[in-house]
């Protein structure tokens, strides 16, 4: 399957859970848009072996960066979160944290 964007239908208590599962950062609710990036292990791994896992981390901060270069061409902010609870994402999003995981969560809104 190709990237994509993936549009979900979350319940009315999907941000104050996702605020939570970022340590209380309140910008997470109030921003535009929170980018979640998700690692498919199997997908790195079945091309590069173990060196997949290094990829998976190299490659969220690569996207990570594009987007603050892309965010920044239209006059809007970026931070990008490192600063999560592993557990408490992957629950929120429906993901398993072992062949599907949350590894980096980017927020765009306008500057102040």
């Amino acid at each position: 399957r190709d990237h994509a964007l993936v549009e979900e239908n979350a319940d009315p208590g999907f941000a104050d859970r996702l605020v939570e599962a970022c340590l209380g950062q309140q910008f997470v609710k109030s921003c535009a848009v929170t980018f979640v990036w998700v690692a498919d292990v199997y997908r790195m791994t079945y091309r590069y072996g173990e060196r997949g896992y290094r990829y998976l981390h190299l490659d969220a901060g690569h996207v990570c960066q594009n987007l603050y270069l892309a965010a920044e061409a239209i006059g809007c902010g970026v931070c990008a979160i490192a600063a999560f609870d592993d557990d408490d994402v992957n629950r929120v999003l429906g993901l398993d944290g072992e062949t599907r995981f949350a590894i980096y969560l980017g927020t765009v809104g306008k500057k102040p």
